[in-house]
């Protein structure tokens, strides 16, 4: 059982931050960490039975977040028992975020028992040396086999920062050579050289070739940004569900768009915060002037609540943030170009391609070589 992880209007993530404490200290982590308790069973289970009761959505992924979760394990364990059971009135995911150091002995017998209910997704930030620069030397503490034997769809995410971004593609390449699918992301609000959209561009490049030479590997997202949706309006502009897909339920039961905007990660209250709720809830497309007119919003990713913590608000984007939009971009059109001029060769990302996404694919690369704005 896999956790699918693009947007569906259909199905409801509840986020429970089981705790802010996280025993690892990464260089781009936007969230302070506090040692205050974690998220009692009680206040857990009552979020959980609200979101069962909620009719706008028809399945539930419950997520349990931190932090490091499993610093809170025997109450998230106590969590998952109650909830497996009995018969629920709809059908749910259960979907832990690891870091990964914590999954030995109690805790990884546990998560292999239950393999069929709980996925576990890794968060691996590239090779040895990458992953050791971003998060302090654990990636020895990780028993990398085990997630890749337990749960062998589910890809890791690994987040590349400014330290790490020379060896993007080598990352990347690394971790699908241990087997796995690729999820990943660049650290957001993190203070990026001058240079970097351009070593960015570089190691796009490569990954793009990598997926062209390796017609069977599952392409990761840093290059099948939808540049189809810049004619195909048929989809929604929002990548993460934030304001109406994602519930996010702290400690004290206190509800957020996501944990972004907790104030662990903005630095401002939950009363602060009002102003920017209400911009969520009044429209999820209220972009600046800029970005209206730029042909890749329909498909540019961005965090809404670093977008706030930067900005004040969340539909303010950054200049790196367009900048790295625009190199994904060339690069995704790069690569569809190269595999629709191929297609004999049977690539894994074209096989659920119908005629109408590729006619898509192929205006959007033209719209893409030709301009931005």
């Amino acid at each position: 059982m896999e956790s699918p992880r693009s947007p569906n209007p259909k199905r409801q993530t509840l986020t429970l931050i089981m705790t802010e404490r996280c025993n690892l200290r990464c260089t781009y982590c936007y969230e302070t960490k506090s040692e205050s308790p974690g998220i009692s069973f009680d206040t857990a289970k009552y979020a959980i039975m609200q979101a069962f009761q909620n009719d706008e959505f028809d399945e539930l992924e419950i997520d349990f977040f931190g932090g490091e979760p499993f610093l809170e394990f025997q109450t998230l364990r106590a969590i998952c028992e109650w909830l497996w059971g009995e018969p629920r009135p709809k059908p749910y995911i259960c979907f832990v975020v690891t870091n990964g150091t914590l999954v030995h002995g109690d805790i990884r017998d546990w998560a292999f028992a239950n393999k069929d209910k709980v996925i576990l997704g890794l968060s691996l930030d590239g090779t040895p040396e990458m992953h050791n620069l971003n998060r302090g030397k654990s990636y020895r503490r990780i028993d990398v086999d085990f997630f890749r034997v337990t749960w062998p769809s589910q890809a890791v995410k690994m987040t590349v920062s400014p330290d790490t971004l020379p060896a993007l593609a080598e990352g990347i390449i690394y971790i699908h050579k241990l087997g796995f699918k690729v999820g990943c992301t660049y650290a957001a609000g993190a203070a990026w050289q001058a240079s970097a959209p351009e070593v960015f561009a570089t190691e796009l490049k490569k990954v793009a070739d990598y997926y062209i030479g390796n017609p069977d590997i599952e392409p990761c997202n840093m290059v099948t940004m939808a540049i189809d949706h810049i004619y195909d309006t048929s989809h929604d502009n929002n990548h993460c569900g934030t304001g109406y897909g994602i519930l996010c339920v702290d400690k004290d039961g206190i509800n957020y768009p996501c944990q972004t905007f907790m104030p662990m990660s903005t630095g401002k209250s939950y009363e602060e915060m009002q102003p920017a709720y209400q911009l969520l809830r009044d429209g999820r497309n209220n972009h600046n002037g800029k970005c209206k007119k730029c042909a890749l919003l329909p498909m540019c990713q961005t965090c809404y609540g670093i977008n706030y913590a930067q900005f004040g608000n969340p539909f303010i984007r950054s200049e790196q943030n367009c900048e790295f939009s625009k190199v994904r971009a060339m690069a995704a059109a790069y690569m569809y170009a190269h595999m629709i001029l191929h297609r004999d060769r049977s690539y894994s990302f074209l096989r659920t391609k119908t005629d109408s996404d590729i006619f898509y694919i192929l205006r959007g690369i033209a719209a893409v070589q030709e301009g931005f704005a």
